[in-house]
C-alpha cells in the first residue's frame, strides 16, 4: 500500500470517502500538525510501525506498533508528534456506511469505544486483524456489485475479533468507576452542545445531578472540573474553525461557538491561549 504524504491525506477526501463508503489506505503521517481535528467518518487505526504522541479528547494518548484503535465520528484529536517511521493502517468508513452497520450485532458494544478505544493486540491477533485488513481492502477496491454487502460482513468479523480481544485484557486496564460512567455521559453531551450550553450547571441538570456532586465527581475520576472541560472543548474547537475556515470572520467563528458577543469569546479565548483569536489565525496557515 502506497504511503500518502501529509497534504494529501485520505482522511481529508471526504466525496471520495463519500463515494467508496470504506476505503483502506497506509499512512505515513497524521491529517493535521498540533491543530483540533474531526471527522464525520468512523475511522479504525492500527499501528505498523513508529509511534504517534497525541491529544485524544482532551486526553494525551500514545500509538505504537500493535496498537489498534475505533474512532467514532466527531471526537477531537489533536495531533503533536509522529516518530519518522511511522506507518499506520486505516479504515475509513463514511457516514452513510456507518449508519448501516452501527445497529449490526457485531458493533453493539460500539459505545465502549468511547472511553476506549483502542487496545494492544497479541503477536498472534495481530496477525489475525492484518489478515482480515488484507482483505477488506481487496473487496473496498473491488466493484463488485455486492461489494457493500461483502464489506459489511467483513466489517462484523473485524468487530467481532476486535471485541473479543478487548474482552481478554486484563481486568485492571478496564477499570469502570461511577465516575468514569458519568465522565463518558458527560463527555458525549458536551461533543453535541458545546456550541450551545457553556455552563457545567445545564449539564449537571441534564445528568439529574447536583451541581456539587457532578463537579466533585468528574474532577475526582479526570483531575478537571466539569468548567474546566467546557472551557477546553471550546478553546479547541476556537481553534479548529479558526485554523481551517478562513471564510468565517471571528465574529461569526464566535456565534458559530454559541457566544452572544463576539467581545465576550475574545476576551475568553485570550484568557485560555494568551493570544486573541485574530492573532492565533495569523500564526496558523490554513490545513490543505
Amino acid at each position: 500500500m502506497q504511503t500518502i504524504p501529509e497534504k494529501q491525506h485520505p482522511i481529508l477526501f471526504q466525496d471520495h470517502i463519500n463515494q467508496q463508503g470504506v476505503v483502506v489506505v497506509e499512512v505515513g503521517s497524521m491529517p493535521t500538525k498540533d491543530r483540533p481535528f474531526q471527522s464525520d467518518n468512523l475511522v479504525i487505526g492500527m499501528c505498523t510501525a513508529g509511534t504517534a504522541a497525541f491529544m485524544y479528547d482532551l486526553q494525551p494518548r500514545q500509538f505504537a506498533p500493535q496498537d489498534i484503535g475505533v474512532t467514532l465520528p466527531n471526537h477531537i484529536f489533536t495531533y503533536s508528534t509522529v516518530s519518522p517511521d511511522y506507518r499506520a493502517t486505516l479504515i475509513i468508513i463514511s457516514p452513510s456506511m456507518y449508519k448501516s452497520i452501527i445497529h449490526r450485532e457485531s458493533f453493539i458494544d460500539y459505545q465502549k469505544y468511547h472511553h476506549r478505544p483502542a487496545l494492544t493486540l497479541t503477536d498472534e491477533q495481530f496477525i489475525k486483524v492484518k489478515d482480515i485488513i488484507r482483505v477488506l481492502r481487496y473487496i473496498s477496491e473491488s466493484a463488485h456489485p455486492r461489494r457493500k454487502e461483502a464489506l459489511g460482513n467483513l466489517l462484523d468479523i473485524l468487530f467481532y475479533a476486535l471485541t473479543r480481544y478487548r474482552g481478554e485484557e486484563k481486568a485492571e486496564k478496564v477499570a469502570n468507576t461511577r465516575g468514569e460512567q458519568l465522565f463518558r455521559i458527560f463527555y458525549d453531551l458536551l461533543l453535541q452542545n458545546y456550541n450551545k450550553q457553556h455552563t457545567a450547571i445545564w449539564y449537571a441538570e441534564q445528568l439529574n445531578l447536583t451541581a456539587k456532586y457532578f463537579s466533585v465527581t468528574i474532577q475526582r475520576a479526570t483531575g478537571k472540573t466539569p468548567s474546566e472541560w467546557i472551557s477546553e472543548m471550546l478553546v479547541e474547537q476556537s481553534k479548529r474553525l479558526l485554523s481551517n475556515r478562513r471564510d468565517m470572520t471571528v465574529q461569526q467563528v464566535a456565534y458559530e461557538l454559541g457566544f452572544k458577543e463576539n467581545a465576550t469569546f475574545c476576551y475568553f479565548f485570550k484568557q485560555q491561549t494568551g493570544m486573541r483569536p485574530s492573532e492565533f489565525r495569523k500564526s496558523n496557515k490554513i490545513i490543505s
